[in-house]
Protein backbone atom coordinates (compact mmCIF):
# COMPACT_ATOMS: atom_id res chain seq x y z
CA UNK A 1 0.00 0.00 0.00
CA UNK A 2 1.49 3.18 -0.78
CA UNK A 3 2.17 5.71 1.50
CA UNK A 4 1.04 9.80 2.52
CA UNK A 5 4.51 10.59 0.94
CA UNK A 6 4.59 8.74 -2.24
CA UNK A 7 0.65 9.98 -2.72
CA UNK A 8 1.83 13.50 -2.39
CA UNK A 9 4.69 13.28 -4.56
CA UNK A 10 2.23 11.21 -7.31
CA UNK A 11 0.19 14.27 -7.19
CA UNK A 12 0.09 16.44 -10.63
CA UNK A 13 1.84 19.56 -10.86
CA UNK A 14 -1.12 21.44 -11.09
CA UNK A 15 -2.11 19.89 -8.17
CA UNK A 16 1.32 21.10 -6.04
CA UNK A 17 1.06 24.38 -7.36
CA UNK A 18 -2.62 25.00 -6.35
CA UNK A 19 -2.02 24.00 -2.88
CA UNK A 20 1.10 26.03 -2.39
CA UNK A 21 -0.51 28.79 -3.59
CA UNK A 22 -3.65 28.76 -1.43
CA UNK A 23 -1.81 27.70 1.81
CA UNK A 24 0.68 30.69 1.29
CA UNK A 25 -2.08 32.98 0.71
CA UNK A 26 -4.27 31.75 3.18
CA UNK A 27 -1.59 31.87 5.63
CA UNK A 28 -0.16 34.75 5.11
CA UNK A 29 -3.10 36.79 4.31
CA UNK A 30 -2.16 39.93 6.64
CA UNK A 31 1.47 40.33 4.96
CA UNK A 32 -0.46 40.40 1.40
CA UNK A 33 -3.55 42.47 1.98
CA UNK A 34 -3.56 44.86 4.90
CA UNK A 35 -4.02 48.97 5.16
CA UNK A 36 -1.27 49.02 8.03
CA UNK A 37 2.66 48.75 7.45
CA UNK A 38 4.57 45.25 8.18
CA UNK A 39 7.51 46.24 9.70
CA UNK A 40 7.79 50.38 10.27
CA UNK A 41 9.93 52.48 12.72
CA UNK A 42 7.55 54.27 15.63
CA UNK A 43 8.60 56.87 18.28
CA UNK A 44 8.78 53.40 20.63
CA UNK A 45 11.45 51.89 17.72
CA UNK A 46 10.30 48.97 15.29
CA UNK A 47 7.25 47.64 15.34
CA UNK A 48 5.00 44.88 13.35
CA UNK A 49 1.66 45.59 11.67
CA UNK A 50 1.69 49.44 12.19
CA UNK A 51 -0.95 51.99 11.66
CA UNK A 52 -0.26 54.46 8.75
CA UNK A 53 -0.54 57.47 11.17
CA UNK A 54 2.33 56.31 13.77
CA UNK A 55 4.86 55.12 11.27
CA UNK A 56 7.48 56.85 9.74
CA UNK A 57 9.06 54.87 7.27
CA UNK A 58 8.63 50.76 7.01
CA UNK A 59 7.46 48.01 4.65
CA UNK A 60 3.87 47.55 2.59
CA UNK A 61 2.05 45.13 2.00
CA UNK A 62 1.50 44.00 -1.94
CA UNK A 63 -2.59 45.85 -1.15
CA UNK A 64 -2.92 48.67 1.18
CA UNK A 65 -6.65 47.52 2.48
CA UNK A 66 -7.66 45.43 4.77
CA UNK A 67 -11.14 43.53 4.06
CA UNK A 68 -12.98 45.75 5.85
CA UNK A 69 -11.65 48.72 5.45
CA UNK A 70 -13.73 51.90 3.52
CA UNK A 71 -12.95 53.82 0.55
CA UNK A 72 -15.30 56.51 0.77
CA UNK A 73 -14.36 58.11 -2.65
CA UNK A 74 -14.58 54.32 -4.62
CA UNK A 75 -17.73 52.87 -3.67
CA UNK A 76 -19.44 50.06 -5.94
CA UNK A 77 -16.32 50.50 -8.47
CA UNK A 78 -15.10 47.87 -10.87
CA UNK A 79 -11.92 46.63 -11.81
CA UNK A 80 -12.64 48.25 -15.45
CA UNK A 81 -13.54 51.32 -13.84
CA UNK A 82 -12.03 54.59 -13.48
CA UNK A 83 -11.35 55.48 -9.55
CA UNK A 84 -9.98 58.11 -7.28
CA UNK A 85 -6.86 56.80 -6.35
CA UNK A 86 -3.48 59.04 -6.04
CA UNK A 87 -1.62 55.79 -7.65
CA UNK A 88 -1.60 52.73 -9.01
CA UNK A 89 -0.49 50.98 -5.91
CA UNK A 90 -3.95 52.26 -4.42
CA UNK A 91 -6.26 51.00 -7.10
CA UNK A 92 -8.83 48.53 -6.30
CA UNK A 93 -7.99 45.94 -8.77
CA UNK A 94 -10.90 43.34 -8.68
CA UNK A 95 -13.07 46.49 -7.79
CA UNK A 96 -14.97 47.22 -4.42
CA UNK A 97 -18.65 46.74 -2.79
CA UNK A 98 -21.69 49.18 -2.29
CA UNK A 99 -19.46 50.13 1.32
CA UNK A 100 -16.33 50.62 -0.74
CA UNK A 101 -14.57 47.76 0.98
CA UNK A 102 -11.51 45.93 -1.62
CA UNK A 103 -13.05 42.78 -3.17
CA UNK A 104 -9.36 41.38 -3.37
CA UNK A 105 -8.14 42.27 0.07
CA UNK A 106 -12.04 40.16 0.88
CA UNK A 107 -10.71 37.61 -1.50
CA UNK A 108 -8.04 36.82 0.45
CA UNK A 109 -8.94 37.24 3.64
CA UNK A 110 -11.17 34.65 2.49
CA UNK A 111 -8.86 32.34 1.69
CA UNK A 112 -8.07 32.07 5.35
CA UNK A 113 -11.80 31.94 6.62
CA UNK A 114 -11.67 29.08 3.86
CA UNK A 115 -8.09 27.33 5.26
CA UNK A 116 -9.32 27.44 8.53
CA UNK A 117 -12.98 26.02 8.23
CA UNK A 118 -11.79 22.92 5.96
CA UNK A 119 -8.68 22.33 8.29
CA UNK A 120 -10.69 22.11 11.57
CA UNK A 121 -13.47 20.43 10.40
CA UNK A 122 -11.65 17.56 8.35
CA UNK A 123 -9.79 17.03 11.97
CA UNK A 124 -12.31 16.93 13.83
CA UNK A 125 -14.92 14.89 11.79
CA UNK A 126 -11.38 12.53 11.49
CA UNK A 127 -11.16 11.97 14.90
CA UNK A 128 -14.40 11.11 15.48
CA UNK A 129 -14.72 9.00 12.11
CA UNK A 130 -12.21 6.91 13.43
CA UNK A 131 -13.46 6.46 17.03
CA UNK A 132 -16.98 5.53 15.67
CA UNK A 133 -15.15 3.38 12.90
CA UNK A 134 -13.39 1.56 15.45
CA UNK A 135 -16.07 1.00 17.89
CA UNK A 136 -18.76 0.30 14.35
CA UNK A 137 -16.04 -1.79 12.40
CA UNK A 138 -13.49 -3.48 14.78
CA UNK A 139 -15.42 -4.02 17.96
CA UNK A 140 -18.73 -4.86 16.36
CA UNK A 141 -21.82 -6.22 18.42
CA UNK A 142 -19.42 -8.37 20.28
CA UNK A 143 -16.22 -7.32 20.25
CA UNK A 144 -16.59 -5.35 23.97
CA UNK A 145 -18.51 -5.88 27.25
CA UNK A 146 -18.60 -3.16 29.61
CA UNK A 147 -20.01 -2.68 33.18
CA UNK A 148 -23.13 -1.57 33.50
CA UNK A 149 -22.12 1.35 35.90
CA UNK A 150 -19.72 2.19 33.00
CA UNK A 151 -22.40 2.49 30.49
CA UNK A 152 -24.75 4.81 32.30
CA UNK A 153 -21.81 6.82 33.72
CA UNK A 154 -20.99 7.59 29.71
CA UNK A 155 -24.91 8.26 29.15
CA UNK A 156 -24.88 10.81 32.20
CA UNK A 157 -21.97 12.52 30.57
CA UNK A 158 -23.54 12.97 27.27
CA UNK A 159 -26.35 14.44 28.78
CA UNK A 160 -24.02 16.80 30.50
CA UNK A 161 -22.54 17.51 27.34
CA UNK A 162 -25.33 18.58 25.85
CA UNK A 163 -26.90 20.99 28.40
CA UNK A 164 -23.42 22.83 28.94
CA UNK A 165 -22.45 22.58 25.75
CA UNK A 166 -25.21 24.69 24.03
CA UNK A 167 -26.18 26.20 27.08
CA UNK A 168 -23.94 27.25 29.56
CA UNK A 169 -20.77 29.80 28.82
CA UNK A 170 -17.19 29.83 30.31
CA UNK A 171 -14.67 27.06 31.70
CA UNK A 172 -16.90 24.63 32.65
CA UNK A 173 -18.87 24.41 29.52
CA UNK A 174 -15.36 23.50 27.50
CA UNK A 175 -14.74 20.80 30.74
CA UNK A 176 -18.13 19.40 30.25
CA UNK A 177 -17.87 19.44 26.36
CA UNK A 178 -14.73 17.64 26.78
CA UNK A 179 -16.04 14.92 29.20
CA UNK A 180 -17.83 12.60 26.92
CA UNK A 181 -15.47 11.78 24.36
CA UNK A 182 -12.42 11.56 27.14
CA UNK A 183 -14.83 9.33 28.98
CA UNK A 184 -15.48 7.31 26.03
CA UNK A 185 -12.04 7.19 25.40
CA UNK A 186 -10.91 5.99 28.51
CA UNK A 187 -13.64 3.38 28.85
CA UNK A 188 -12.18 1.74 25.65
CA UNK A 189 -8.91 1.40 26.68
CA UNK A 190 -9.85 -0.24 29.67
CA UNK A 191 -12.97 -2.43 27.93
CA UNK A 192 -12.73 -5.77 29.93
CA UNK A 193 -13.07 -8.73 27.78
CA UNK A 194 -15.89 -11.39 28.07
CA UNK A 195 -16.35 -11.18 31.65
CA UNK A 196 -19.24 -12.71 33.62
CA UNK A 197 -21.88 -10.01 34.48
CA UNK A 198 -20.86 -7.56 32.13
CA UNK A 199 -23.04 -6.16 29.37
CA UNK A 200 -22.66 -6.62 25.87
CA UNK A 201 -22.55 -3.36 23.65
CA UNK A 202 -23.91 -3.73 19.69
CA UNK A 203 -21.69 -0.66 19.17
CA UNK A 204 -21.95 -1.70 15.25
CA UNK A 205 -25.64 -1.50 15.44
CA UNK A 206 -26.06 1.84 16.91
CA UNK A 207 -23.33 3.82 15.15
CA UNK A 208 -24.73 2.40 11.84
CA UNK A 209 -28.26 3.74 12.94
CA UNK A 210 -27.48 6.77 13.85
CA UNK A 211 -25.15 7.19 10.63
CA UNK A 212 -28.15 6.59 9.21
CA UNK A 213 -30.66 8.59 10.72
CA UNK A 214 -28.29 11.71 10.01
CA UNK A 215 -28.35 10.68 6.54
CA UNK A 216 -31.79 10.41 5.96
CA UNK A 217 -32.38 13.80 7.23
CA UNK A 218 -31.64 17.36 4.25
CA UNK A 219 -28.28 18.37 5.56
CA UNK A 220 -29.93 21.97 5.53
CA UNK A 221 -32.45 20.99 8.08
CA UNK A 222 -29.77 20.09 10.27
CA UNK A 223 -27.47 23.01 9.73
CA UNK A 224 -30.81 25.34 10.66
CA UNK A 225 -31.75 23.15 13.60
CA UNK A 226 -28.21 23.15 15.32
CA UNK A 227 -27.05 26.85 14.54
CA UNK A 228 -30.34 28.04 16.34
CA UNK A 229 -29.33 26.22 19.50
CA UNK A 230 -26.42 28.91 19.68
CA UNK A 231 -27.26 32.14 21.09
CA UNK A 232 -23.92 34.32 19.03
CA UNK A 233 -22.07 33.78 15.69
CA UNK A 234 -19.34 32.33 15.47
CA UNK A 235 -17.08 30.48 13.09
CA UNK A 236 -16.78 27.79 16.01
CA UNK A 237 -20.17 27.20 15.51
CA UNK A 238 -20.29 26.76 11.84
CA UNK A 239 -17.68 24.81 12.39
CA UNK A 240 -19.49 22.24 14.83
CA UNK A 241 -22.21 21.60 12.49
CA UNK A 242 -20.31 20.57 9.69
CA UNK A 243 -18.27 18.44 11.67
CA UNK A 244 -21.43 16.79 12.66
CA UNK A 245 -22.97 16.35 9.22
CA UNK A 246 -19.13 15.12 7.67
CA UNK A 247 -18.03 12.82 10.63
CA UNK A 248 -20.50 9.92 9.06
CA UNK A 249 -19.48 9.76 6.03
CA UNK A 250 -16.07 9.52 7.47
CA UNK A 251 -17.29 6.61 9.92
CA UNK A 252 -19.06 4.63 7.23
CA UNK A 253 -15.87 4.60 5.04
CA UNK A 254 -13.70 3.67 7.62
CA UNK A 255 -15.75 0.77 8.76
CA UNK A 256 -16.65 -0.72 5.51
CA UNK A 257 -12.45 -0.57 5.12
CA UNK A 258 -11.81 -1.79 8.83
CA UNK A 259 -14.65 -4.82 7.96
CA UNK A 260 -12.71 -5.60 4.96
CA UNK A 261 -8.93 -5.52 6.65
CA UNK A 262 -9.97 -7.48 10.18
CA UNK A 263 -10.14 -10.71 7.95
CA UNK A 264 -6.58 -10.56 6.82
CA UNK A 265 -4.52 -13.15 8.10
CA UNK A 266 -1.93 -10.79 9.80
CA UNK A 267 -4.76 -9.63 11.84
CA UNK A 268 -6.11 -12.81 12.86
CA UNK A 269 -2.63 -13.86 13.82
CA UNK A 270 -1.82 -11.06 15.63
CA UNK A 271 -5.00 -11.73 17.30
CA UNK A 272 -4.05 -15.24 18.47
CA UNK A 273 -1.16 -14.14 20.25
CA UNK A 274 -3.40 -12.07 22.29
CA UNK A 275 -2.74 -8.44 21.48
CA UNK A 276 -4.57 -5.89 22.62
CA UNK A 277 -7.43 -4.66 20.56
CA UNK A 278 -5.67 -0.82 20.75
CA UNK A 279 -2.57 -2.44 19.58
CA UNK A 280 -4.24 -4.27 16.63
CA UNK A 281 -5.46 -1.43 14.93
CA UNK A 282 -3.15 1.30 15.75
CA UNK A 283 -0.34 -1.04 14.00
CA UNK A 284 -2.14 -3.53 11.75
CA UNK A 285 -5.41 -2.27 10.70
CA UNK A 286 -5.28 1.41 10.58
CA UNK A 287 -1.97 1.89 8.98
CA UNK A 288 -3.82 -0.17 5.52
CA UNK A 289 -6.67 2.33 6.06
CA UNK A 290 -4.50 5.57 4.89
CA UNK A 291 -5.55 5.60 1.60
CA UNK A 292 -9.26 6.00 2.03
CA UNK A 293 -8.91 8.07 4.58
CA UNK A 294 -6.53 10.24 2.59
CA UNK A 295 -9.73 10.40 -0.08
CA UNK A 296 -12.11 11.43 2.50
CA UNK A 297 -9.75 14.43 3.69
CA UNK A 298 -9.53 15.89 0.22
CA UNK A 299 -13.33 15.61 -0.60
CA UNK A 300 -14.48 16.30 3.68
CA UNK A 301 -12.37 20.02 2.91
CA UNK A 302 -13.77 21.20 -0.27
CA UNK A 303 -17.24 20.21 1.07
CA UNK A 304 -16.76 22.04 4.41
CA UNK A 305 -15.65 24.88 2.22
CA UNK A 306 -18.68 25.14 -0.06
CA UNK A 307 -20.91 24.77 3.09
CA UNK A 308 -19.00 27.72 4.98
CA UNK A 309 -19.87 29.41 2.29
CA UNK A 310 -23.06 28.57 1.43
CA UNK A 311 -23.83 29.62 5.18
CA UNK A 312 -21.78 32.79 4.63
CA UNK A 313 -24.22 33.42 1.59
CA UNK A 314 -27.34 33.00 3.61
CA UNK A 315 -26.00 35.33 6.49
CA UNK A 316 -26.61 32.09 9.02
CA UNK A 317 -24.44 31.89 11.44
CA UNK A 318 -21.03 33.38 9.92
CA UNK A 319 -20.55 36.93 11.54
CA UNK A 320 -21.67 39.86 9.90
CA UNK A 321 -18.69 41.77 10.25
CA UNK A 322 -16.23 38.69 8.96
CA UNK A 323 -15.47 39.13 5.08
CA UNK A 324 -15.93 35.25 3.52
CA UNK A 325 -16.38 34.31 -0.15
CA UNK A 326 -19.73 33.21 0.41
CA UNK A 327 -20.29 37.46 2.10
CA UNK A 328 -19.03 38.58 -1.03
CA UNK A 329 -21.24 36.84 -3.24
CA UNK A 330 -24.38 37.95 -1.21
CA UNK A 331 -23.54 41.76 -1.58
CA UNK A 332 -23.95 40.62 -5.37
CA UNK A 333 -27.62 39.54 -4.87
CA UNK A 334 -28.85 42.91 -4.15
CA UNK A 335 -26.83 44.79 -7.10
CA UNK A 336 -26.93 43.13 -10.39
CA UNK A 337 -24.78 45.75 -12.08
CA UNK A 338 -21.72 44.83 -9.66
CA UNK A 339 -20.34 41.74 -11.68
CA UNK A 340 -17.54 41.93 -10.26
CA UNK A 341 -18.58 40.92 -6.67
CA UNK A 342 -20.27 37.54 -8.47
CA UNK A 343 -17.52 37.01 -10.45
CA UNK A 344 -14.18 36.57 -8.47
CA UNK A 345 -15.56 35.17 -5.60
CA UNK A 346 -17.19 32.20 -7.24
CA UNK A 347 -13.86 31.39 -9.47
CA UNK A 348 -12.30 31.78 -6.12
CA UNK A 349 -14.73 28.92 -4.26
CA UNK A 350 -15.24 27.31 -8.07
CA UNK A 351 -11.07 26.91 -8.03
CA UNK A 352 -10.40 25.45 -4.38
CA UNK A 353 -13.51 23.05 -4.65
CA UNK A 354 -12.00 21.53 -8.17
CA UNK A 355 -8.39 21.40 -7.01
CA UNK A 356 -9.73 19.05 -3.70
CA UNK A 357 -11.95 17.10 -5.63
CA UNK A 358 -9.67 16.44 -8.41
CA UNK A 359 -6.35 15.38 -5.98
CA UNK A 360 -9.37 13.24 -4.32
CA UNK A 361 -9.78 11.85 -7.37
CA UNK A 362 -6.12 11.29 -7.95
CA UNK A 363 -5.60 9.54 -4.89
CA UNK A 364 -8.50 7.52 -5.91
CA UNK A 365 -7.04 6.36 -9.30
CA UNK A 366 -4.02 5.57 -7.57
CA UNK A 367 -5.77 3.32 -5.66
CA UNK A 368 -7.36 1.38 -7.33
CA UNK A 369 -4.08 0.30 -9.74
CA UNK A 370 -2.36 -0.82 -6.76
Amino acid sequence: MMNLKKYIINLKRHHKIGLIVFCTIALLHKFIANEKYIVAGTENGIAFFVEGEKANKGIKTLIPYSPNSIDKKNRKVGPLSKQDVPSLYYRHWLGTDSVGRDVLAGIIHGSFIAFKVGVVTVLFSLIIGLLFGYLSGYLGDSGARIKKSTFWLWVLSVLLFWFYGFYSHGIVSYICFAIPFLLLAFFIYKTPQHKKGNMGFPFDVIVFRIIEIINAIPGLFILLLILALFKERSFTNVIVVIVFLRWPAVARHLRAEILKIKEEDYVKAAKSINLSDSKIFLHHVLPQAISPIIIICAFSFSTAVLTESTLSFLGIGVPLDQVTWGSLLKEARYDFDSWWLALFPGLAIYALIFLFNSIGDRINNQLRKV
